[in-house]
């Protein structure tokens, strides 16, 4: 994966920013995917599964980092009767 020293450095802000504490484990994959990390090595950092990282290692090279900042809960859509 390549990799800009500008990417890194607004991944690394973005972690101190309190406002994405919520999707900082998504960060976190990105930026040891980006530092040359393999899967196994961010597996055992973050506690987290291989599908994880590749899911969202692809959603940032194909959609950028605003994909990784977005709320992506689906669920059932109700309609309501009036």
């Amino acid at each position: 994966m390549k990799s800009t020293k500008e990417e890194i450095q607004t991944i690394k802000t973005l972690l101190k920013d309190f406002r994405t504490a919520k999707y900082h484990k998504r960060l976190q994959i990105v930026l040891f995917r980006l530092m040359g990390k393999s899967y196994k090595e961010i597996i055992d950092l973050l506690d987290c599964n291989q599908t994880t990282i590749w899911r969202n290692v692809k959603k940032y090279e194909e959609f950028g980092l605003d994909s990784l900042l977005q709320e992506t809960r689906g669920g059932r859509n109700h309609a309501y009767m009036t």
